[in-house]
């Protein structure tokens, strides 16, 4: 049985899901394909899914690394014995948002998000 903190999650990622069509067509997964990231000093798990999205050129199926989500959201991305790609897609997007604010990943060749940058401050 689902407490209510998870129910009213499953419910931000059903709202979340349905922004996939309007995130794509602005192009929000291409910059997922386009940055190079500092494998060394980032988040490995993160690393591993994003370097998956590129390799499938953002076409993600159940051989996606999910160990970047939480045990509650690896649940509902495999709700009922089916892969929600859409979901998967857009929970890898807004990791890797969350990671670049926190600094637990980096981008190669960038002034601002470098592991680099993080010395200098």
């Amino acid at each position: 049985m689902q407490n209510y903190s998870e129910i009213e999650y499953e419910f931000f990622c059903n709202g979340l899901e349905k922004q996939y069509k309007e995130a794509k067509d602005e192009g929000m997964f291409e910059v997922l394909k386009v940055f190079e990231l500092d494998k060394t000093h980032s988040e490995l798990y993160l690393v591993q899914a994003i370097d998956y999205f590129k390799e499938k050129d953002g076409i993600v199926e159940q051989d996606a690394p999910m160990d970047f989500l939480t045990e509650c959201e690896k649940n509902i991305v495999k709700k009922d014995e089916k892969f929600r790609s859409e979901l998967y897609c857009m929970l890898l997007s807004t990791k890797f948002a969350e990671a670049i604010k926190n600094k637990s990943i980096f981008l190669q060749d960038s002034f601002k998000y470098s592991f680099a940058s993080q010395q200098r401050e």
